[in-house]
């Protein structure tokens, strides 16, 4: 029995360190496009439940949620009432979930190397941006 209450105990505190999520992340993609199936495996390694609907169309899919030119990625994301364009990293993701902001979302725009899925560099410099209620842009910090 003690045996039993230990594994508990210990299952317990291993689930505090996943994301906060209310949902499942919906990915919108490319077929075509690989480096937007490691992102959303990486999603998952981190805890995510992701779900993967495969469009020709992502325009419609980053108009709908509000995600404007120029600072959309190659896949968009829809979690808990956000749009997440872009390869955004885990730990961003998650920190901006729990802050829960009044906003549309986050963006990596483009396809920048070393971001998750696009090569996974831990130094690589990445310009996530948060994009506001009103469409305003600006940059998320990474800490």
């Amino acid at each position: 029995m003690k045996t039993l209450k230990t594994l508990a105990t210990a299952t317990l505190f291993s689930l505090t360190a996943l994301p906060v999520l209310a949902g499942t992340m919906t990915l919108y993609k490319d077929p075509n496009c690989g480096c937007c199936a490691a992102h959303a495996e990486y999603l998952r390694e981190n805890g995510f439940e992701v779900e993967i609907v495969e469009t020709y169309d992502l325009a419609t899919v980053n108009a709908e949620a509000g995600v404007p030119l120029g600072k959309q990625g190659c896949h968009t994301a829809l979690i808990d009432g956000y749009a997440v364009s872009g390869h955004v990293p885990a730990d961003i993701l998650s920190r901006f979930l729990e802050e829960a902001p009044e906003a549309v979302g986050l963006s990596l725009p483009g396809m920048p190397i070393g971001a998750p899925g696009m090569g996974d560099d831990p130094d690589a410099e990445l310009d996530v941006v948060m994009i506001g209620a009103d469409g305003t842009v600006q940059p998320y910090p990474a800490e």
